[in-house]
């Protein structure tokens, strides 16, 4: 797919088949997160933890229900694969550079035909559960930022003709 494609076809998909991931797609994305902009240079500060443990999804889909008072919700919306951001850093770069790793993984999941989304706010949910967080492999000293849904959607995206912000402004200094 050409890049601006993908551009174009990155939507948060909410509808995941129950088909499983193939192996050598997840570590494309991974590798994709990889090649992600970090500050400094501070690889060191993030990790990544990619969970397709069908009972760790469904514990953090659990701890986000009884955390909204909402028994239906599902924040993953079904996906086979979460990939996990955490950093060590506390302050504004290290949410910077998780959400860098994120983008790229986005866009890596888009160019391969698979759905995806980015999941944040169970996340955090699900980091205050230290035995939760101790499941997703989140080292010690690290925080989980944020994270990537994915999976095959239950109904592909087509590429838009504009994009779905019309309303932030541009300004050209010249």
């Amino acid at each position: 797919m050409q890049f601006s494609d993908v551009l174009k076809t990155r939507v948060s998909t909410r509808e995941f088949l129950e088909r499983p991931v193939p192996e050598v797609a997840v570590r494309h994305i991974v590798d994709a997160a990889l090649y992600a902009p970090v500050g400094m240079h501070r690889y060191e500060t993030l990790h990544l933890s990619v969970i397709t443990n069908r009972e760790v999804l469904e514990r953090i889909r659990q701890t986000v229900a009884k955390a909204t008072g909402d028994e239906k919700a599902d924040p993953l919306h079904g996906a086979p694969v979460l990939i996990v951001v955490s950093t060590s850093d506390t302050g504004t770069v290290g949410a910077l550079n998780v959400s860098c790793l994120v983008e790229n993984m986005l866009l890596a999941a888009t160019d391969l035909g698979l759905g995806n989304l980015y999941v944040r706010g169970a996340i955090d949910v699900s980091s205050k559960d230290a035995a939760l967080a101790k499941e997703m492999n989140v080292p010690e000293g690290f925080t989980p930022m944020a994270s990537v849904a994915v999976g095959y959607a239950a109904s592909p995206a087509s590429p838009r003709e504009t994009p779905k912000n019309n309303v932030t402004k541009v300004d050209f200094v010249e």
